[in-house]
Formats: structure tokens, sequence, C-alpha cells
């Protein structure tokens, strides 16, 4: 009996040492203009931060062919392309000045395909990374996420050739007796100063 209630104690402990939540947290999203405009482009860089851990940005000794201290996998929504632009590190340990850092950083493209919905999507998405506590040990974690990216209409495009009293024509017609009258005493002055130039 008592060795029965051991046992399922030291799997309690287990199972809550199992399920124990990741240290990494996506802190920020930062959408270049807020939103994805259709048939556009824009830029989204994640912010992910460690939450009493440190995250191992160094590499190994020695380094396989393109090896990255963490991998970020992202899933585009249909009509929605991904491609993901850099990473970086801040908030470097002293102690492992460039080896460990507490926050990471993802800059991904977005591009909307012709067709697109305007609305709400959701981009998922996990990234996976490496712990590295104050002894050096390091240990393997994955966090799953979600990225919300708000679509709307194309912006306007105004003809290039337009001038601006056509795109203006109210602005143009107050503007323009301002014009004169704020030029017309720089025009006396330059005539009384150089009256070989009027």
């Amino acid at each position: 009996m008592k060795f029965s209630f051991l046992l399922l104690i030291a799997l309690a402990c287990g199972a809550a040492q199992a399920q124990q939540a990741p240290c990494l947290k996506l802190k920020q999203i930062m959408v270049e203009d807020h939103v994805l405009h259709q048939n556009g482009t824009t830029t989204v860089e994640l912010i992910f931060e460690g939450h009493g851990c440190y995250l191992f940005v160094g590499s190994p000794v020695p380094a396989p062919p393109n090896w990255r201290p963490f991998i970020a996998e992202v899933e585009g929504a249909p009509g929605l392309m991904v491609e993901s632009k850099g990473f970086g590190a801040r908030r470097f340990d002293g102690a492992f000045v460039r080896v460990r850092a507490q926050e990471i950083t993802e800059t991904l493209t977005l591009t909307a395909i012709p067709g697109l919905e305007a609305g709400k999507h959701k981009l998922h998405g996990q990234i996976h990374y490496t712990v590295m506590d104050s002894l050096a040990n390091t240990s393997e974690e994955t966090l799953a996420f979600e990225v919300p990216i708000k679509v709307v209409p194309p912006k306007k495009i105004h003809a290039p050739g337009m001038p601006f009293e056509e795109r203006h024509p109210v602005w143009a017609k107050i503007l323009l007796p301002l014009e004169i009258i704020a030029l017309f005493p720089l025009w006396v002055v330059a005539g009384l100063f150089y009256p070989s130039s009027c």
C-alpha cells in the first residue's frame, strides 16, 4: 500500500515536470502600417521574451551547416505568403555575452495574393529554441503561437500625372492668393537689393 502510494506521488511529480510551461512567450507583434492591404506586402516583427530563463543564441562547436539558434515556422493562410527575413537577439546575459539572451526577434514578410478576402486572419506558427540555465545546461523547447493579421482593401493610387490643381481644386483656389500675398513683398525686397534681377 505504501509502495503504491509513493509510486503514485512519483508519477504525479514526473507528469507535473513534463507539463511545465515553456519559458518563451510571444511578447509583441509589430505590423508595419498595422494592416496588410489586399495585393500588398507588409513586414511583421515578432518579439519573444524568456520568462525566468535564457535562450541559447550562440553556436555549438562544431556548428553544423546552416545552423540557426532557433527556427520559427509560420504557416501562411490561403491567399497569404509568408517569408522569413531574419532573426535577432537582444538583452544578453552579462556572464554569457552573445551566447545567452532574454529576447529574440523574427522578422517576416507577408504578401497578399490577389483574391485574399478582407477581414481578420490568423497565422499559426511554432518556434523551436534552446533554453540555457545558469550552469550552461541546455534543453530543447517548442512554443506554438498565433499572429493575427487584418487585411484591408488596397490603397488608392493617384494617377501619376495629375497636377495638384486637379487633385485638390479647393486647396488650389485658397493657396494661390496666399502665395501671391507671401511672395510679393519678397519680390519688392529683391528688386531693391538686386535691381538688375527684376
